[in-house]
């Protein structure tokens, strides 16, 4: 078929290319409008008017076991109407989807997010609907979401993480079409847990909030990433542990949406002083703790200044190592000189 069309000059192009996509093999179901055909090269990038290289390759395989995976590309790249295309725009992720929502019955969109986070700490208007001094400091969709991949639970015996196979087996029951129980297994299962893991969300945060200059700037007395660093949820978070609290834990009151995040002086906020307590005896952490537990200094900082106990606590400690390690150092020093050579002296015998 392939030879008999290229054997025929008034066969555009264009009809030669679909007849490749039409090939076994060539076919690229899951991609609608055969975005892939070009994309799905690992060197496809070109350089924009601004000098940057812009990588348009697009791993199918991962993109599949994302959760973007059933939105087609043309719902989130509306201006794409023609092939080849232009310059894609930036992506508005406020755009109404193709996707209904089974309760609504409607076509999905996250216009709701956009609800909670103006009213947020992360805002870029303030509460007279008035953009804020340093708004292009504040974070866009993209800068604390990828496109994550699909972290499914395996509730059956808790061996190993991912599918289970005898949850499937009970959706079979009803479902037929694999593919549906696939996806719908792990949309669900994902969403009964974080989709990223405590050091992941603490790296993402810290991306802003350990950034010298945009701290000044907005006057912030912390560098709350790094801080956290220090601390024992910290150290366990690096140690790569999922139970330990992260950020959002703390700051994002229980049952509410990420995206409803407060400022410490806000009586909505998790972390103002009059709800402080029911952070950290939620059922999940310290169940017994007295509201008294959540007064302690949750991102210390060596400073004189700002935490006058933190810092001499520390410089105790500087001291009572260095003077506990230094003389011991030493006389190790000495005794290897002395098994080194043990005729030297200082002084020449008479």
């Amino acid at each position: 078929m392939l030879l008999n069309l290229i054997k025929r000059p008034h066969w555009s192009f264009g009809a030669l290319v679909i007849a490749l996509c039409l090939l076994p093999g060539w076919g690229l179901a899951a991609d609608m409008g055969n975005c892939l055909l070009c994309h799905k090269y690992p060197g496809l990038s070109r350089i924009d008017n601004d000098g940057k290289m812009k990588l348009m390759f697009v791993n199918e395989e991962i993109f599949n076991k994302s959760v973007h995976s059933k939105v087609k590309c043309e719902g989130c790249h509306t201006d794409i109407t023609k092939i080849p295309h232009e310059p894609a725009k930036p992506v508005d992720c406020l755009t109404v989807c193709h996707i209904i929502e089974p309760t609504s019955e409607q076509k999905f969109s996250h216009k709701s997010v956009k609800k909670f986070i103006d009213e947020a700490v992360h805002s870029k208007i303030d509460g007279e609907g008035k953009p804020k001094k340093f708004n292009e400091d504040m974070p866009n969709c993209k800068d604390c979401h990828d496109n994550p991949l699909f972290r499914p639970l395996a509730f059956v015996k808790k061996v190993r993480p991912g599918v289970a196979e005898d949850a499937m087996g009970r959706c079979r029951v009803c479902h037929e079409k694999e593919d549906f129980i696939f996806r719908f297994y792990n949309h669900i299962t994902t969403r009964l847990h974080k989709s990223r893991s405590p050091l992941n969300i603490a790296e993402a945060c810290g991306k802003c909030h350990d950034d010298k200059e945009m701290v000044k700037r907005h006057g912030l007395t912390i560098m709350a990433g790094s801080s956290y660093a220090d601390t024992f949820h910290g150290k366990a978070a690096n140690l790569l542990s999922e139970t330990i609290p992260d950020c959002l834990d703390c700051h994002v009151v229980k049952g509410k949406s990420v995206h409803q995040m407060y400022g410490n002086d806000d009586p909505r906020s998790s972390t103002h002083p009059e709800n402080r307590g029911a952070i950290c005896n939620s059922v999940d952490c310290h169940p017994k703790a007295s509201v008294k537990f959540a007064n302690y200094q949750v991102h210390p900082v060596y400073d004189r200044e700002k935490s006058p106990v933190v810092y001499w606590f520390t410089t105790f400690f500087y001291v009572l190592t260095g003077g506990t390690l230094l003389p011991l150092m030493i006389i190790l020093f000495l005794d290897l000189l002395r098994r080194l050579f043990p005729n030297a002296t200082f002084k020449r015998r008479k």
